[in-house]
């Protein structure tokens, strides 16, 4: 479909994700204005973090978007992953909800140092990456359904990607304890990940909305292949990050899995084809699976 990773099964996770995270990070808010009062007051740093993420979660669950039609009505988008892979909504918003009220309650002495400087220094790059989707969710809409105007949501997503990339490359840059690998730099990898392969997604949306023939959608999705495959791969490697390339991985398995059950694969391309190309896209996840198979979660 031409749209970012969502369709009507995953709106719905995501929803009853983003509710259940709207209320984790109203618990947040209530604690941490009664550690005010106990004069235990956060950093702005980590305030930031919260209201970043809350604006996330509100604009996600109150605008309309194009993947709320009726993904049949849009172009076919060669790139698209099958239901399934969306219940990793679930666990991002959840495990990022978890992380902003974690990291409020981060004060020196009963926190190192070295925690307070790493949350300070994702910060600015979690809070991008936030703003980036709030426009994302502003522009993915009917009124921006245009060949003019679809590239500014595809580009928005692509700075969620990049931003959390940052984010990324902060926290796998040193050795991190127990608690700040689950709660920080979990939900930042898993989200990483996704978008990763969500701004691929979406541009490909995007060429498709331009009514592009199947034969340049079928180049771009082959080189959309090749970048997603090349980043899950070196970017594990180099940072060290098997739950990265595992989440590419999920999202190219899903999309081949689509190939094979989309009728509307078949009917654009031939039945043996659109099994042939579905069988590479399921490999290519095996492959980023198997090549990071020897790369610890963490350093």
């Amino acid at each position: 479909r031409s749209g970012a990773l969502a369709k009507p099964p995953g709106r719905a996770l995501r929803k009853m994700a983003a509710a259940g995270s709207a209320v984790v990070a109203s618990l947040a808010l209530l604690f941490c204005l009664l550690a005010r009062v106990r004069s235990a007051r956060p950093q702005g740093c980590q305030v930031a973090n919260l209201l970043a993420f809350a604006a996330n979660v509100y604009f996600v669950q109150s605008v309309r978007r194009l993947d709320s039609k009726n993904y049949g009505q849009l172009p076919l988008n060669f790139l698209s992953p099958a239901p399934y892979a969306f219940a990793i909504w679930a666990v991002i918003y959840m495990s990022e909800a978890a992380f902003v009220c974690w990291q409020l309650f981060q004060r020196y002495p009963s926190a190192p140092r070295e925690r307070l400087s790493l949350l300070s220094d994702c910060a600015p790059w979690w809070c991008a990456a936030n703003a980036c989707q709030v426009i994302w969710c502003l522009t993915f809409t009917p009124r921006f359904d245009s060949p003019g105007l679809l590239w500014i949501s595809a580009l928005a997503l692509s700075g969620i990607a990049l931003c959390l990339g940052q984010a990324h490359a902060v926290a796998s840059a040193g050795t991190l304890d127990l608690q700040e690998t689950f709660l920080l730099y979990v939900p930042i990898s898993l989200h990483f990940g996704w978008t990763s392969a969500a701004a691929l997604v979406n541009w490909n949306g995007y060429f498709a909305r331009c009514g592009l023939g199947n034969g340049t959608k079928f180049n771009l999705l082959l080189l959309s292949l090749f970048l997603a495959t090349v980043l899950g791969v070196v970017v594990s490697n180099r940072r060290k990050s098997g739950l990265y390339g595992i989440t590419v991985a999920w999202a190219l398995v899903a999309v081949g899995r689509n190939t094979w059950q989309d009728q509307r694969f078949a009917e654009a391309m031939g039945l043996g084809p659109a099994g042939a190309l579905g069988s590479l896209e399921v490999a290519l996840g095996a492959l980023v699976v198997a090549v990071v198979a020897g790369t610890r979660l963490r350093k």
